[in-house]
């Protein structure tokens, strides 16, 4: 199924994007940010997204990751993480790289875009992945981590404008 015109992600409970570091790091932490805003433009096999995050109520499901979480995005001066990005229609999604910035952090991001078929409701999978490189992770044991990768998943139901 090929989305075609323009949408606004809904942002209702359970509209979280889930934030995984990579095997690369010494510790694996899930992050959900709940979705703050966003729309998605789709002109002639190009899409065009923006998304913001609400970094400041980010979930890990444990005490301790969570306030390491987020004393590191507090560290960056980030609030939220805004996305924007565009592509191309590559056959069977849209392949979507942009910039996210929170605060003073800046990172390249690359998501997948797919429409979901058969969902009472439309909603697109956003799959993807961020480099930040060398970072401070706030908890005792870890430190610097030298590559942290974030691998990007989301379920996200979108109504058409």
């Amino acid at each position: 199924m090929e989305l075609q015109g323009s949408f606004t992600f809904l942002a209702i409970d359970g509209a979280d994007v889930r934030l995984k570091s990579g095997d690369s790091s010494l510790i694996n932490v899930e992050i959900k940010a709940p979705v703050r805003s966003g729309q998605l433009h789709i002109v002639d096999s190009i899409a065009t997204m923006n998304l913001v995050l609400a970094l400041d109520k980010l979930k890990t499901g444990n005490f301790f990751t969570e306030a390491a979480a987020r004393t590191f995005i507090g560290g960056y001066n980030a609030h939220d993480l805004v996305f924007q990005g565009s592509g191309p229609h590559n056959g069977n999604a849209y392949d979507v790289s942009g910039i996210a910035q929170a605060g003073e952090l800046d990172v390249d991001i690359s998501l997948t875009i797919t429409a979901v078929a058969n969902s009472s409701q439309p909603e697109v999978e956003l799959v993807g992945s961020a480099a930040f490189g060398r970072v401070h992770i706030p908890l005792p044991g870890i430190g610097t981590v030298e590559n942290l990768n974030i691998d990007i998943d989301a379920m996200l139901t979108v109504s058409e404008v």
